[in-house]
């Protein structure tokens, strides 16, 4: 027999939000030895290529004119010149050019397509948690590629920042279906080294290496506190669009009866009875606070966040989002 862990969500002793683990007795597969390496390797990439099956395809399908539509560039660059028309601005004549042949001439412009878009992931270890056929970090691997692919497909360079109480990755932005692949197969295989959470410590570091401005992707379930003032200042400097990975259980607590429970980050255990319905209640009502909190910092510093639940449609919540903010542009 050997044990595995089932993530819940209830309040610690410091009163924030956090993913308790209740240990439970069960069959499971021996773990991996060093010598099963190869196949491993070979289970990632067959998740790395499944991902790509499917998240080009919703892209080509669904996707690509949505994020053209909000994502435009950075302007407008010049292009060439033509005769001028009926009809044509008089302010864009090129005098220069009119004088010297003889003829009206006007200048020709062209959108400053190419942005820079980062994918800011959590991969603390609350990311492990999952109940609905995938575990938060899959989750957020599925929508980082489908935002990547978009990226690409409009010839946007993508970067990646892994990050959990520290930073633990970082891969500066290119162009490239290959580029896109790495940038997925690290977010599957990688094992960070640290567990907790510092979302201030990646805007912190987001603020420091993005010079210019980009569209910066915030993948991560916000389980966390003291990021406000990081945070509104990365939202100054970039266009930031916090993504909320969520699972159905982190609100609603299974009646297991009385468990132990280990603080998935921290590794704190305490004592849990989820067959009190007045306990479960109590842990809800806390996971909501913690949202309702979180929201009113996104609000507070203009940020529109895109819901992507697992077992949800995340599609759809993308596709409205796009609309929303060209609407809007």
């Amino acid at each position: 027999m050997s044990s595995v862990s089932i993530v819940i969500v209830l309040a610690s002793s410091l009163g924030i939000l956090a993913v308790m683990a209740i240990v439970a007795l069960v069959r499971t597969e021996p773990a991996l030895d060093d010598g099963d390496a190869g196949p491993r390797s070979d289970a990632i990439l067959d998740k790395v290529r499944q991902i790509e099956l499917v998240t080009r395809r919703l892209v080509n399908d669904s996707l690509a004119g949505q994020y053209h539509a909000v994502f435009k560039g950075r302007g407008m660059s010049f292009d060439s010149v033509r005769e001028y028309q009926p009809g044509d601005d008089i302010r864009s004549i090129d005098w220069n050019v009119t004088a010297r042949s003889g003829g009206v001439f006007v200048k020709q412009y062209v959108e400053e397509r190419e942005l820079t878009v980062l994918l800011m992931v959590d991969l603390s270890a609350s990311g492990e948690f999952g109940t609905v056929g995938r575990s938060k970090r899959e989750h957020a691997a599925e929508i980082a590629a489908v935002l990547a692919f978009s990226a690409i497909k409009n010839n946007d360079r993508v970067g990646l920042i892994g990050f959990t109480d520290r930073i633990e990755q970082y891969i500066p932005p290119k162009k490239g279906r290959s580029h896109v692949l790495r940038v997925i197969l690290e977010l599957l295989d990688f094992q960070p080294q640290g567990r907790g959470t510092r979302i201030d410590v990646a805007c912190d570091y987001l603020t420091r290496i993005a010079r210019k401005r980009a569209v910066v992707f915030f993948i991560s379930d916000f389980i966390g506190d003291g990021y406000e003032s990081a945070l509104a200042i990365a939202a100054r400097r970039h266009d930031v669009v916090p993504v909320v990975i969520s699972d159905p259980a982190e609100q609603r607590i299974a009646n297991i009866g009385l468990a132990e429970l280990e603080d998935a980050e921290t590794g704190e255990l305490m004592a849990f009875d989820a067959g009190s319905a007045k306990q479960r209640e109590r842990g809800r009502q806390r996971a909501l606070v913690a949202a309702a909190r979180r929201d009113h910092i996104f609000r507070r510093h203009g940020l529109e966040r895109i819901d992507a639940a697992i077992g949800a449609d995340y599609l759809a919540g993308l596709v409205s989002y796009f609309r929303r903010r060209a609407a809007r542009s």
